[in-house]
């Protein structure tokens, strides 16, 4: 009866260290490196993003992901959004509270306002 417990116990610790660590409320940016791109893009304003444990809120529409994760390649991490058709999307890690998404002449910055309630 007690490895039983006990295998109940580990099953549980380990489903509840399955974050990827990135959940919260995130303000979302856009910025350019163009000058009159930049300009247009800070017209635009910024909106709110959740990201949650399987799942991104943007604007009362949610996606799921089959897994979100973070990779590292190289010095660089990236927080992977894998979807259900295994395609990947990943997000550069700039910090603890900042993700960067793109890296063309236009990207976007997710900066971390608020952690989730543990």
């Amino acid at each position: 009866m007690k490895l039983k417990q006990l295998l109940i116990l580990g099953l549980a610790a380990i489903l509840a260290g399955c974050d990827h660590g990135y959940e919260g409320e995130y303000t979302e940016q856009v910025g350019s490196s163009v000058e009159i791109l930049n300009t247009f893009a800070q017209v635009a304003g910024s909106k709110t993003v959740y990201i949650g444990p399987d799942y991104i809120d943007s604007d009362g529409i949610r996606t799921d992901y089959q897994d979100i994760f973070v990779r590292e390649s190289g010095s660089q991490k990236y927080l992977v959004l894998k979807k259900q058709d295994d395609s990947e999307e990943a997000w550069k890690i700039k910090d603890d509270d900042t993700l960067i998404k793109g890296d063309g002449l236009v990207s976007i910055t997710l900066k971390r306002m608020q952690k989730p309630a543990q």
